[in-house]
């Protein structure tokens, strides 16, 4: 029955919006489904990115931390390239042949690679510094993989790049050869370029204040008669009389549209539930674009296995347990990516609770905790129920902060200068906090583990956070759970491309022994640890397809899977007494449609 409720929920969307189209588009557009993109986790990803060939004929766009390819008109999807990290932007060559993609490798270094679509052939797009260029009062010798995005003319004669600076943006543009070049400095954030049919005109993305708008020619602010607020990738019509753009509607969510040029009044195409966006124009006037589908929610099962019980029917996720077990901590809120990404770490994620043992989804959190304009996540109880840590970006910082639980005092940081700072952990007897962050390690960042030690009675610093030394792992730690007694840490790492691994570590350092080693593709997928230490519960992949949450003992051996519905699962919480597993459910895809003129 709710999978024929949801069915039909999606067919009444999918049919208001092509309703919306037929209103206010030519008279024969017809709205078309084309392919849809899965990420792996909540934590760790951004929306998938895509964009159509200029013959209108491919769609290229980033899943699971690869590169994918799909006609248009349907049928296979195949892979470009090997898996690598992040891929965070897609550009077709005019040819539509090649098509490059910026992606990140397992040490999070960024690069653009370019592929034959017909041959497989892959290489890197750029090797070497190009040639010079003035740049306000100097003259600098750019890399182009610190290009964010980038843009061909239809020609091909002219290359246009982004690349983010301390201080705003520098756009360039020159031939693909590096020659004929020019660098310009904006003090403003600049993104998403894109040129008119005929070469001439190139517009972008530009961030003034708390929005961003259509920047035509890009670098030039735009007229408060003219502006036009616009997230994510921008599009020429074929003729260049038009623009596609995406902009906020009433309900908060991005929605479609398309301007007349230069000053013509904009016609709304797209009405769907969530952010709509990045438009790409491709041969006999088709226009692709993105449709985001973001959920999550907690839910419960008995620690040995059985029926999953709902908890919240909201978007919440990293699930704790308070000390009595009778609530469950998360974080919670839209988080809109594409315009989040833009004022990061302002984004909308809270701290909440709800009742653990309630007959029915919480609609909404039961007790705020913590509301800031930041992102705040990862919270966990003190043994004595006094006070809250939590990992917070508020104030710039990225770090670990505590309040009282009561909530009659503020947040304060007790960490400082932490870079990617993870969920911030309670030893059992109070006195510690564990959590991961990153640090410099030559040309890279590393995950380690640092404590700080605590007065849980009063909330007081006893010790100041430090690194501790762990022997014996080679690659990044990330989660981290103590061990009963405080005298020992538990923590996953990511030990290079898709491989993972959980340990145990004296408090104090030394060789970490290594309980299980895994495969898995999803990132911050955390674990949680059992209260008598006999074992330690985890994601992976299992034979459905799906993650799910397993078991393992701690002295190691084979694990048991633990949850089979049909779910994707992430950040399993085991509670205080043992006999449960909370977890995060989530869906995390980008759908992509076509109008077809």
């Amino acid at each position: 029955m709710k999978r024929r409720t949801l069915a039909r929920v999606g067919v009444a969307i999918v049919a208001a919006c092509a309703a919306n189209v037929r209103a206010q588009s030519p008279a024969n557009a017809r709205l078309r489904f084309v392919v849809e993109a899965r990420q792996l986790g909540p934590v760790g990803y951004r929306d998938p990115v895509g964009a159509m060939s200029p013959d209108g004929q491919w769609l290229a766009y980033a899943s699971e931390g690869r590169l994918r390819l799909s006609q248009i008109s349907g049928g296979p999807v195949t892979t470009l390239g090997p898996a690598g990290g992040r891929i965070t932007s897609v550009a077709w060559l005019p040819d539509s042949r090649r098509v490059a993609a910026l992606q990140s490798d397992a040490h999070g270094s960024f690069a653009w690679w370019v592929v034959d679509v017909y041959g497989g052939d892959r290489r890197r797009l750029w090797t070497d510094p190009l040639p010079k260029v003035p740049a306000g009062s100097d003259s600098v010798a750019l890399d182009p993989n610190r290009f964010r995005e980038i843009a061909w003319t239809t020609d091909g004669s002219r290359l246009a790049g982004v690349m983010l600076q301390p201080n705003g943006s520098l756009l360039w543009t020159g031939k693909p050869d590096g020659t004929d070049a020019r660098a310009q400095l904006s003090a403003m954030r600049l993104s998403s370029p894109a040129w008119s049919p005929d070469g001439k005109t190139l517009a972008c993305l530009a961030a003034s204040g708390s929005k961003q708008f259509v920047s035509l020619p890009c670098g030039t602010p735009a007229a408060s008669s003219a502006a036009v607020e616009a997230y994510g990738p921008i599009a020429f019509s074929l003729d260049g009389t038009r623009l596609y753009f995406a902009s906020p509607n009433a309900r908060g969510t991005l929605d479609l549209w398309v301007r007349p040029l230069p000053m013509g009044a904009a016609i709304r195409l797209t009405g769907f539930a969530r952010d709509t966006y990045a438009p790409s124009v491709g041969r006999y006037g088709r226009v692709l674009f993105g449709v985001q589908d973001y959920r999550t929610f907690i839910a419960v099962i008995p620690s040995g296995g059985g029926p999953a019980r709902q908890v919240t029917s909201f978007q919440s996720e990293t699930p704790t347990w308070s000390r009595d077990d009778k609530r469950i901590g998360f974080t919670y809120g839209s988080w809109r990516r594409i315009i989040d990404d833009l004022h990061y770490p302002d984004i909308a994620q809270d701290l909440g609770a709800v009742n653990a043992d309630a007959d029915t989804p919480a609609a909404a959190p039961q007790v705020v905790i913590r509301a800031s304009s930041s992102e705040d996540q990862g919270l966990d109880w003190s043994p004595n129920g006094k006070w809250i840590v939590l990992h917070s970006h508020a104030n710039a910082l990225d770090d670990v902060w505590i309040q009282p639980a009561d909530g009659s005092a503020p947040a304060k940081s007790i960490t400082a200068g932490g870079t990617e700072t993870g969920w911030p952990r309670w030893s059992p007897d109070g006195a510690w906090i564990a959590y991961g962050t990153e640090i410099r390690d030559g040309n890279r960042l590393r995950g380690v583990l640092f404590t700080v030690g605590i007065d849980s009675s009063t909330g007081a610093v006893t010790r100041a956070a430090s690194r501790v030394a762990v022997d014996g792992v080679r690659g990044d730690i990330d989660q981290v759970e103590w061990a009963p007694g405080s005298d020992s840490i538990v923590f996953s790492a990511a030990e290079g491309q898709d491989q993972r691994a959980i340990y145990v570590v004296a408090r104090d350092g030394g060789p970490a022994r290594l309980i299980h080693r895994f495969t898995s593709e999803q990132q911050f997928s955390g674990i949680g640890v059992s209260p008598d230490f006999a074992w330690v519960a985890f994601i992976a992949p299992a034979n459905d397809g799906h993650l799910q949450v397993f078991r393992v003992s701690t002295s190691g051996g084979t694990p048991t899977q633990v949850t089979f519905d049909p779910t994707d699962k992430t950040q399993p919480a085991v509670s205080r007494d043992g006999t449960r597993i909370a977890f995060t459910v989530f869906s995390y895809r980008m759908q992509f449609w076509v109008i077809e003129p």
